[in-house]
């Protein structure tokens, strides 16, 4: 079967085309008590089926995103039980190593429980920078064999590049940016930084729920902040040339060796699995240009891989197919490569 075939019901049901997705969905325990979540096809056995590790974005709900929830039914629906683990420190929105070393940990914990699948075609799908840091976690040498195919949705190559892009698309999103002073702020600025850090926090939450005016949170938690507090927040909102200066500042503080490691670019030396790359045209948060350096380190290490933009996404959201129906090749092709490796 040609791999576009393979991702027509997963197209048909996350476009909204195929209402009853006729899947269980159930718990699933985890070592350390980590919270996760088992989707399956209804009339099928799980431990028969192939398995998907996917891994949810930043985002503060977590695996009760419904947008997690819906593309998590169909890849089940598709024919595969779907596993997805929940991450403080992702949905905290967090940057840091150890979310690397859990997803490995997570990665061999779910390979050896024969329980949610059928203990031998095991993938991961993850989308924006959890997809980045999956890339660099299933390259490591203990679960690098584990794995039968990979799916990177919007993913970077060089935290290095991504970082300005991110800044310099802040008023297309913002979000991008308020996460990245949540995380780095308080190593330039650590008496302000602190006041600050709740507000960051909330400004994101605020932007990913689409709270505007009465309704949003942040001004009420800066409202609470010192002055000088309120100040540096205001012109970090409105003034580009010092919300760029202070960023590049950041970035500074922090060694190139913690970059570095974060970037799939300097760590998929090891990767085994072929990959699935897809990404949105018009992405504000993660440029395309990453995903095609990322296709130019793949193929120069003779690694099997599919890479493509489509119009049909933009960075965590689809749009309605009916609107973008000229980048949903783009979409059979990625997602059917991914299948149709996983299920060989």
């Amino acid at each position: 079967m040609i791999p576009h075939l393979q991702a027509i019901p997963l197209v048909l049901t996350y476009g909204g085309l195929a209402k009853d997705r006729r899947v269980s969905v159930e718990p699933i325990s985890l070592k350390n008590s980590k919270k996760a979540r088992l989707y399956y096809p209804q009339k099928s056995i799980k431990e028969k089926n192939p398995g998907i590790y996917f891994q949810h974005g930043m985002n503060h709900l977590g695996i009760d995103d419904q947008r997690i929830t819906m593309l998590a039914e169909s890849l089940a629906y598709s024919g595969f039980s779907v596993v997805i683990p929940e991450l403080e420190d992702i949905k905290g929105l967090r940057f840091t190593l150890e979310t690397i070393d859990d997803i490995e940990k997570l990665g061999k914990e779910l390979t050896e429980n024969k329980t949610w699948f059928d203990g031998k075609r095991f993938g991961y799908f993850s989308v924006s920078f959890s997809s980045g840091m999956g890339l660099v976690s299933f390259s490591r040498p203990s679960i690098a064999n584990r794995i039968q195919s990979l799916m990177a949705v919007g993913t970077y190559c060089d935290f290095n590049d991504t970082y300005p892009f991110v800044f310099q698309n802040y008023k297309y999103d913002s979000y991008g940016v308020l996460i990245l002073f949540y995380n780095y702020y308080d190593s330039l600025e650590p008496k302000i930084g602190k006041e600050l850090k709740p507000v960051f926090f909330a400004a994101a939450l605020d932007n990913a729920n689409l709270r505007t005016g009465d309704d949003a949170l942040y001004p009420k938690l800066l409202l609470k902040c010192s002055s000088v507090a309120q100040e540096v927040f205001q012109k970090l909102l409105n003034e580009e040339s010092y919300r760029l200066e202070i960023g590049m500042a950041m970035k500074e503080k922090h060694p190139k060796s913690l970059i570095d490691s974060l970037s799939p670019a300097n760590q998929i030396g090891g990767l085994q699995s072929p990959v699935s790359l897809l990404h949105g045209v018009a992405d504000p948060v993660i440029s395309p240009l990453e995903m095609q350096k990322l296709s130019m380190i793949l193929k120069a290490k003779g690694h099997k891989f599919v890479a493509r933009t489509s119009s049909a996404l933009t960075h965590g959201d689809q749009l309605p197919l009916h609107t973008q129906i000229l980048g949903v090749p783009a979409l059979l092709e990625t997602f059917g490569s991914f299948f149709q490796w996983l299920r060989n």
